[in-house]
């Protein structure tokens, strides 16, 4: 029972750093999608308005889903469009 316990506590403990990994990528989600909608907020409307949009929403759908790397990279393309990367 103890050899239990003491596997489990092991595993626990090596959780831990991935959590806060994913819950890093997570914050950078949540920053290029402040980032993103005050660009779109000042932008003029027109064609990459709307593709930023496009980006922007599928970004969206991607941190959702716990995908941030590839969440980020359609913010940052996002930004791209409307001049600011």
């Amino acid at each position: 029972m103890k050899l239990s316990l003491a596997a489990l506590t092991l595993v626990a403990l090596a959780l831990v750093p991935a959590a806060q990994a994913a819950d890093g990528r997570l914050s950078d989600c949540i920053a290029m999608q402040k980032q993103v909608a005050a660009a779109l907020d000042s932008a003029n409307p027109g064609d990459s308005t709307e593709k930023a949009r496009t980006q922007a929403n599928a970004a969206r759908s991607l941190c959702a889903s716990h995908l941030y790397a590839q969440g980020v990279a359609r913010y940052s393309e996002a930004l791209h469009l409307l001049g600011h990367g």
